[in-house]
C-alpha cells in the first residue's frame, strides 16, 4: 500500500511519553497533577456544575471564539493581577 510522504513525518502519540516522564518525576518524590491524561478524577465543584447547566441551557454549546469569551478573559486578567500584583 502506498502512503503520502507526509504520513512519514506524523510522529507517534506523545501523550505516553508524557505520561512516563510524569510518573518518574512523581517516583522522585515530586508532587504531580496528571492534566496531560485528560482526567484526573476530581469532583466538578457545584458552582461549575451548575455554570455549566445554564450555558447549555442558554444554547451555549458550540465552540467560542478563538480568542475567548472577552468576559471571562478580563475577569481572568483581573484575579491573576490581583494575586501576583501586576
Amino acid at each position: 500500500m502506498n502512503y503520502a510522504k507526509q504520513i512519514a513525518n506524523l510522529g507517534t502519540e506523545t501523550a505516553f511519553a508524557v505520561s512516563a516522564q510524569a510518573r518518574s518525576w512523581a517516583d522522585k518524590g515530586n508532587k504531580v497533577y496528571p492534566f496531560h491524561l485528560g482526567d484526573i478524577n476530581l469532583k466538578t465543584p457545584p458552582n461549575i456544575v451548575e455554570a455549566m447547566i445554564k450555558a447549555v441551557s442558554d444554547g451555549k454549546t458550540g465552540y467560542c471564539p478563538s480568542e475567548g469569551i472577552l468576559p471571562l478573559r478580563e475577569a481572568l486578567a483581573h484575579d491573576v493581577g490581583q494575586r501576583r500584583n501586576v
